[in-house]
């Protein structure tokens, strides 16, 4: 295969697999982190009228409580339809971080309503055990990445094409740059690799002229010094899915053992939710430390959460920005 031939085709193979991974899976993920922002940053009402209305479109209506009008900010609301009752629980914030006494609650409140399952929406993340026990008191979760498609169609117009064209955005901008990288690959490996790459005539002829030379009568010998290689380039491995997978379960792992982190939790393939225990500054370090020993999830986004009881505001950035 002639060299420009096999730099043209890495090419493609590298722009077009690097395309559809930003614009099929990270222009989602950042669409979802920005609508989840988005959606934490509504009012208590207007983050629960939009849920009800996503229910509705389910076909499940809203039912009038004594219950819920002695409250004037109800976080829970009865809903009907499909021949049952079902108790909705809204927790509205992204740094919410349900556990199994949270879910233990909710499945009180919804026998001593008299429903016949509930369903918890938040912008936040269930634990392991909270998900268990949700499934075991016949509670469906809509939480994190499963929240923003559910009432994307009804959020208002302006807002929902803004969230949209931003990560669009950012998407062609990082296609832009993905595509810059793999011409570089594919004219760098037509210029390293053009003897490897050689046409197989060039190489018979290239032994027709040595059988010739045999039959010539032999020469005085020569001192013949071999030409300098260049050195060898060596591509960078390519890591499959599982791979990244596997890369995010460590990434969790380290981050629960390291002193100074709660806990490390993947809310969606591109973001990280990270409790920190300690001063936000001293934290960065020790999370970037871990996400850039994986070249995969060095873009990672990382949503830095405070302690428990504390008052400081939930940070998101890259370690690369750092």
């Amino acid at each position: 295969m002639p060299a420009w031939l096999f730099g043209i085709a890495l090419t493609l193979l590298v722009g077009t697999a690097t395309t559809a991974y930003l614009w099929l899976i990270r222009r989602r993920d950042d669409e979802t982190a920005a609508g989840l922002l988005a959606l934490a940053g509504m009012r208590w009402r207007d983050f629960s009228r939009l849920v009800l209305e996503a229910m509705e479109m389910r076909g499940l209506a809203r039912l009038p409580s004594t219950h819920e009008e002695k409250q004037e900010h109800s976080s829970s609301f009865m809903l009907a339809g499909k021949g049952e009752q079902l108790l909705l629980a809204c927790k509205h914030g992204s740094a919410y971080r349900i556990g199994t006494a949270a879910v233990d609650e909710f499945a009180s409140e919804i026998r001593l309503r008299g429903a016949h399952g509930g369903i918890l929406v938040t912008e936040g993340v269930l634990d392991k055990g909270g998900v268990e026990k949700a499934a075991k008191h016949n509670i469906e979760v809509i939480d994190g990445p499963l929240l923003w498609p559910a009432v994307k169609p009804l959020v208002e117009g302006n807002l929902q094409r803004r969230i949209v064209g931003t990560a669009s955005a950012r998407a062609r901008r990082h296609i832009g740059i993905a595509w810059l990288g793999a011409l570089t690959l594919g004219l760098a490996s037509a210029l390293v690799f053009p003897a490897v790459l050689k046409p197989a005539g060039t190489r018979g002829e290239a032994v027709v002229a040595a059988d010739s030379t045999a039959q010539a009568p032999p020469a005085a010998p020569t001192l013949v010094i071999p030409p300098v290689q260049p050195p060898a380039v060596v591509a960078a491995p390519v890591v499959s899915a599982a791979d990244t997978e596997k890369h995010r379960a460590e990434v969790s792992r380290k981050l629960s053992i390291t002193p100074g982190i709660g806990r490390g939790m993947w809310i969606s393939r591109s973001t990280l939710s990270v409790d920190r225990e300690i001063a936000e500054k001293d934290a960065w370090p020790l999370v970037c430390r871990h996400l850039q020993s994986y070249p995969d999830l060095v873009m990672t986004r990382v949503q830095m959460n405070p302690p428990q009881g504390s008052t400081d505001p939930v940070h998101w950035r890259q370690c690369e920005a750092l």
